[in-house]
């Protein structure tokens, strides 16, 4: 039996953890000791109060207030912290996965010139202000720009153009990792087709633990929240007509990227909605969303050539693979390539914990962020000259 004082020693050792996953519509919080979650929450921010606050920095001071107030109620101190951990905002492309210092650059990048609008953003400036002052390290963790990807995957047509990857890194690889676990393989063991099925539609094809290729949520199957792709002919009067009427880049961006797909069909994201028109008869709802499933598995059958065909596991996870039709109206176009497994939900505050849990751990390393944004060659620049995204 052990001692009182080798018990005590041990509880003391637990390692505190705090996650912060900033979202369109909700800042998700969570507190960690060690892998057990200790308390979690959603915290909403409504549309009244998106529209008083269009741009995603002008959120910052009501979400860290939110999440201030949560750390209150819940008698959680900062200066307790082994480690806050973020979900990665809109930042320039960088080479490895994993654990990243949210620095000064860092800062100065996401503020001054971030890569596009989005809440994700938030997430580390929240996670430096509530330790202001304090000596506790903030990290990002398997952020969506990781450039693993193979060079034949980044060429266009138009030579200004480089597509670089972008793709839902934390859950998937959460799910695909889920995976190998459940029939006894490492996930670099093996080539997976991972699809994120959440507001906005992202696949990639998990090569030995590297994506090689992906279809990011802009250039693949609509869903809830965005138009995906659009064919350019369609495109280039679409968008002449938007800035002819006066609207603003911002406002076409915005409108692509949380305002389109099912919420311009229906008025709303929530699939379980468009699945109520759906039973009730109505025979447009039911063409839409098969469309998107449509949209999906002609995405997962573009990636399945990645390499030649040679795919172990189809994967679809995500908020919207609890839906059956969906899945199943997916599973019938594409199982022929693969077998395909159903990990519904989200891991991501569970995936951010484990990262920061290894790194205290001693067995993963913080990567330093020294990536400048296109442009720019200092902080004081960035600073200065601050993009029109800011």
């Amino acid at each position: 039996m052990k001692s009182l004082r080798v018990f005590r020693r041990e509880v003391l050792a637990l390692k505190k953890i705090f996650a912060i996953n900033c979202g369109s519509t909700s800042t998700k919080v969570a507190y960690f000791e060690d892998d057990k979650m200790i308390s979690k929450v959603s915290l909403d921010v409504t549309a009244e109060q998106l529209r008083k606050m269009p741009k995603v920095l002008d959120q910052k001071e009501y979400r860290t207030n939110q999440v201030k107030e949560f750390l209150k109620e819940n008698k959680l101190d900062p200066a307790q912290f082994d480690i806050i951990v973020c979900r990665a905002g809109t930042i320039p492309h960088v080479p490895y996965d994993g654990a990243y210092e949210v620095n000064d650059l860092m800062i100065a990048t996401v503020t001054y010139a971030p890569e596009a609008q989005h809440a994700s953003t938030l997430s580390c400036l929240i996670g430096k202000e509530l330790v202001k002052g304090l000596d506790i390290p903030v990290i990002i963790y398997d952020p969506t720009c990781v450039d693993s990807a193979d060079e034949i995957a980044k060429i266009t047509g138009i030579p200004e153009i480089i597509n670089m990857p972008l793709a839902h890194l934390l859950n998937t690889k959460a799910a695909g990792t889920e995976y190998a676990k459940s029939i006894g393989k490492d996930y670099k063991d093996l080539n997976l087709i991972i699809v994120q099925l959440g507001g906005g539609i992202t696949l990639g094809f998990h090569d030995h633990g590297r994506i090689s290729d992906w279809v990011y949520d802009d250039e693949g199957p609509m869903s809830p929240q965005r138009a995906g792709a659009i064919p350019t002919r369609y495109m280039a009067n679409f968008c002449y007509d938007w800035f002819k009427s006066g609207k603003t880049l911002q406002e076409l961006r915005m409108y692509l990227c949380g305002q389109s797909g099912l919420v311009a069909y229906f008025g709303t994201q929530d699939v379980r909605e468009v699945e109520k028109m759906i039973n009730q008869g109505n025979k447009k709802a039911e063409l839409i969303l098969k469309a998107m499933a449509y949209g999906v598995a002609k995405s997962i059958g573009q990636l399945s050539v990645v390499r030649g065909g040679k795919v172990d596991q189809i994967i679809l996870t995500g908020g919207m693979a609890y839906s059956e039709r969906i899945t199943n109206w997916i599973k019938e176009k594409v199982s022929f390539i693969a077998p395909v497994t159903i990990i519904p939900g989200e891991r991501e505050m569970e995936a951010l914990a484990a990262g920061a849990l290894r790194v205290l751990n001693k067995e993963e390393e913080i990567h330093p962020y020294n990536v400048y944004p296109k442009g720019y060659s200092s902080i004081e620049e960035i600073i200065n000259n601050p993009n029109y995204l800011a």
